[in-house]
């Protein structure tokens, strides 16, 4: 009654009515557009924007490699690219094809044939795009260069890497929909992966094939594309290495007596850098996409360096551990639709990355490590119990400037270069003897040795543990009424079990002590140091820790039982001359050396000239007992009682080291090892492929009249003896710090 008064006639109520829906309908529109103009305002402005907007990535280049000369070791160069359509790849293609030419032969009765009659037309039509496939790909096979096996491996693998990519996006797809579905319905949903499964991008594009052809290549293919389906010449870069195989001059009248040759040789030197340098791959994994953004901080669609499908990667050494360095930051080129504005910004190449090891230096000592040339071969002289004559031994060599702590070489005999990675990975990553994959140098923990012995005397005279005017007496063994354990290494039958003190005729001072090697005298400065302090001495010299500075790969070396268990009193005897639980690598060995040089102060070693200082450190060694070391060193090499002084020869002793106008400061040494074993049936006993000890040298040199400069520490496997076999090495390596200058005053 009462609306029937305010609105009298039926008129005037319908009005009404539909001014009520009016009001309400404008009021949900005047919602919807006040959150379009406000809340929503940027967000669809910024979509507009992108929309009027078409752009496309500028790419950028690797950052360069180079040798502390500027010599460049790795650098992105132009090649091309050859890519194939993906349904190409899976033969997908022919059958489509085929079906096209059925459509087109049955013309307008195609829509009036039953599944069975336009199959049978598809079938008849596909033995011609078959074909037309296999000349296809005999075509390829021949222009790249490769066989067919090759070349169905790089499809296969193509292949799977797709398929794992879309089960993996459609199982994601199809969680997805599971849940919406399940939401919506508020009750549980199962989605299949046939809801979901539709082709991904990498199921619609060309793939790459052949990488970085150079312009020969490319030029062939750009004719095949002419005739054959599906076939893509793309811009693109290839990672080079162009001192990968070079040249080195070798001066064969230096080397030992029995290998000795007049003149000079050259040798072809393969992968000198390889194993530093590291190499690149062209496939782009998850876990690649998140270590870079978790160190940008940058999500993928904000990173202009973001990895895309067919990316370089630094995958192994140098190229790995710089890969953020090295890596450079795409550009991008925008253009308005609206107003044909063109907007650029500059990619940004990766930054160089300049090493301190010297080209020169490493190609001369690995070329003096070549097979052919004798010194890493056992010969009848070495006096190797283990292993026959002739067979070819694995060596490493680290060299180290004493002023700066930086390597200028590191050498490992077994090399490989970045081609045969690909074409001769059996040998590299399948050999249990030489194994190529390992850089001894930095890459493989040894024990140290007798080496270590001046380093146990500075600390122990250090640590207040011995007076350097307190002598020791060798009677050929550490406890008495036991002369079958602790022994010294000239205490045994073939030496008539002689002692040091015999020789010398009493207890042994250090200096007498290190340059005969004395075992006795360690022994028991390792004894009174204990294994707590000799640990400390080991980790103040890097052992068990990273060395950053581009060696953050390299081996740390270890201290402590493996079983975990503390170490006890007996563990501190065997390391007194570094033996039992201890290990490190010859860049260890060449910078604790270094140390010595240094008077006791230890520089962090690196292989990475980013023109930082050097970090440093007080070992807080006594300077007494370092001059001891060294002139224990001195006598070691230059005196006939010295380990390092001579090897013997059926017509005589033979001087070790010789480079004149050089002096030279060393100790040599042997490490216990266990053997390799090959691989045998089950329940068959595994054959000893080799055993034996490691041999050490370990030498500073230096100007005649100046301080030591230099430090090179060598390692052969299974070498046995350090004199006879490391020490020829080290004399080779010094040989080519001379010829290249570094003794002159100025380094180069």
């Amino acid at each position: 009654m009462k609306t029937q008064r305010l609105i009298p006639s039926m008129f005037h109520r319908r009005l009404t009515l539909l001014l009520i829906f009016f009001l309400i309908g404008g009021a949900g529109l005047a919602a919807r557009v006040g959150r379009l103009t406000i809340i929503d305002h940027e967000a669809l402005l910024r979509e507009a924007e992108r929309r009027l907007e078409s752009s496309r990535w500028i790419e950028t280049t690797r950052g360069r490699i180079l040798d502390r000369r500027g010599r460049v070791l790795a650098t992105d160069r132009p090649a091309f690219d050859i890519a194939v359509d993906y349904r190409v790849i899976t033969g997908e293609w022919a059958v489509i094809e085929a079906a096209r030419s059925a459509r087109r032969s049955a013309g307008d009765r195609w829509a009036e044939l039953s599944p069975a009659q336009r199959d049978a037309l598809i079938d008849a039509a596909l033995p011609e795009f078959t074909a037309e496939l296999e000349g296809l790909w005999a075509d390829f096979a021949a222009t790249a260069g490769l066989t067919r096996v090759e070349l169905e491996e790089r499809r296969s693998a193509i292949i799977a890497d797709v398929q794992r990519t879309a089960n993996s996006i459609w199982e994601r797809r199809r969680l997805a929909r599971q849940e919406e579905l399940s939401r919506q319905r508020e009750t549980l949903v199962e989605a299949t992966l046939a809801d979901v499964a539709r082709p991904i991008r990498e199921q619609r594009t060309p793939h790459v094939l052949l990488r970085g052809v150079d312009d020969r290549i490319a030029f062939a293919f750009r004719k095949l594309a002419e005739r054959r389906p599906g076939l893509h010449i793309n811009d693109g870069v290839a990672r080079a290495h162009p001192f990968d195989v070079v040249e080195a001059v070798i001066d064969l009248s230096t080397f030992p007596a029995n290998l000795r040759q007049p003149g000079e040789r050259s040798v072809t030197v393969r992968g000198a850098v390889a194993g530093i340098v590291g190499w690149t791959r062209d496939k782009v994994f998850e876990e690649d996409i998140k270590l870079r953004q978790e160190a940008t901080g940058l999500a993928p669609a904000e990173d202009p360096g973001r990895y895309l499908p067919g990316d370089t990667v630094g995958s192994f050494g140098l190229e790995k551990q710089h890969e953020l360095t090295l890596r450079g930051e795409r550009g991008r080129e925008g253009r308005r639709l609206d107003t044909g504005a063109i907007h650029r910004v500059e990619p940004k190449p990766g930054a160089d990355l300049r090493l301190t090891i010297d080209l020169d230096l490493q190609t001369q000592i690995l070329a003096a490590l070549t097979p052919e040339l004798g010194l890493t071969v056992v010969q009848d002289w070495h006096g190797n119990f283990t292993v026959p004559v002739g067979e070819t031994l694995a060596a490493g060599v680290a060299v180290v400037d004493v002023r700066t702590g930086e390597a200028l070489a590191l050498v490992t005999s077994q090399t490989f270069t970045q081609e045969e990675l690909t074409t001769d990975a059996g040998r590299i990553f399948g050999d249990p003897v030489l194994a190529p994959a390992f850089h001894r140098a930095f890459d493989r923990p040894y024990e140290p040795g007798s080496i270590v012995k001046p380093l146990v005397l500075a600390a122990a005279v250090g640590a207040g543990a011995h007076s350097l005017g307190a002598r020791i007496d060798c009677p050929g063994h550490l406890l008495p009424g036991r002369n079958d354990i602790y022994r010294c290494w000239i205490y045994r039958d073939r030496f008539g079990f002689l002692t040091h003190s015999q020789q010398v005729g009493g207890p042994l001072d250090a200096v007498e002590a290190i340059a005969r090697s004395c075992n006795i005298y360690f022994y028991t400065l390792g004894r009174a140091l204990g294994a707590d302090r000799l640990a400390a001495m080991y980790r103040d010299l890097g052992v068990g820790g990273k060395f950053g500075a581009g060696l953050e790969a390299a081996a740390p070396g270890f201290i402590g039982r493996l079983d975990g268990t503390p170490m006890e009193p007996t563990d501190a005897i065997f390391m007194g001359i570094g033996q039992g639980p201890v290990s490190w690598t010859p860049l260890h060995a060449a910078s604790a050396y270094a140390d010595l040089a240094r008077g006791g102060r230890h520089i962090v070693p690196r292989i990475i000239d980013d023109g930082s200082p050097p970090i440093q450190r007080d070992l807080g060694w006594n300077k007494a007992a370092i001059n001891e070391a060294l002139a224990g060193l001195k006598k070691g090499v230059n005196d006939t009682v010295g380990t390092g002084h001579h090897y013997t020869l059926p017509t005589g002793q033979q001087r070790i080291f010789d480079v004149p106008g050089v002096r030279i400061a060393g100790k040599t040494g042997t490490a216990q090892s266990g053997p390799i074993f090959g691989d045998a049936p089950e329940g068959s006993a595994r054959p000893v492929l080799r055993s034996g000890d490691h041999g050490w040298t370990v030498v500073l040199a230096g100007p005649e009249n100046g301080p030591y400069t230099h430090a090179v520490a060598v390692v052969v496997e299974y070498g046995g003896s350090g004199g006879r076999v490391a020490g020829p090495i080290a004399n080779q390596a010094v040989h080519a710090l001379k010829r290249l200058g570094y003794f002159d005053g100025v380094s180069p």
